[in-house]
C-alpha cells in the first residue's frame, strides 16, 4: 500500500477525528524513536565494553584486532544513522494542512524513511555485533 493510499484509509477511518488522526501519526513517529533508542543502547554497550576488553583482543593477534575495529566501525555506522535519523525533530503538528489527508501521507512518507534508515541501522549493528562476538570468542581462544 502506498503512503498516499494509507493516508486515505486513514483520513476516512477517523473522519471527524482530526485529533485521533494526529495522535495516531505521532505514536508511529514515537515508535521510531524507541527503535532508535534501543539501537543507539546496543551501540553504547558495545562501545563501552571495548574500553575494557579492546586490548585483550588486541593482545590476542591481528584476526582478533580487525574484527573488533571491524565490529566497533559497522556499530559507529549503525548510531550515525540513528542520530543523524531521528536526531532532528519535526513535529507531527509542523506538517498540519488544512487537508487531514495530505498531513498523513506527508507523516507517513517521513515514517516510512525513517524505518527505512533505522533497518539498515539495525542490520549494522547486528553485522557490527557478529564481528566484535567472533572477535570475543578469538581472543578467549587464543588467551585460553
Amino acid at each position: 500500500m502506498t503512503e498516499e493510499e494509507e493516508a486515505r484509509r486513514l483520513a476516512a477511518a477517523l473522519e471527524g477525528q482530526p485529533f485521533q488522526l494526529l495522535t495516531y501519526l505521532s505514536g508511529q513517529l514515537s515508535v521510531l524513536k524507541t527503535q532508535a533508542q534501543m539501537l543507539l543502547g546496543l551501540s553504547s554497550v558495545a562501545i563501552t565494553v571495548t574500553g575494557f576488553s579492546g586490548a585483550h583482543m588486541i593482545r590476542a593477534g591481528r584476526p582478533a584486532a580487525l574484527l573488533m575495529v571491524v565490529g566497533i566501525a559497522f556499530i559507529l555506522a549503525a548510531a550515525t544513522i540513528c542520530i543523524r535519523s531521528m536526531g532532528v525533530i519535526r513535529w507531527v503538528t509542523q506538517d498540519l494542512d488544512d487537508d487531514l489527508t495530505k498531513t498523513a501521507q506527508v507523516v507517513l512518507t517521513r515514517r516510512n524513511r525513517q524505518q527505512g534508515r533505522l533497518q539498515i541501522a539495525s542490520y549494522l549493528v547486528a553485522v557490527g555485533l557478529a564481528a566484535y562476538l567472533a572477535a570475543v570468542a578469538l581472543a578467549a581462544m587464543t588467551n585460553a
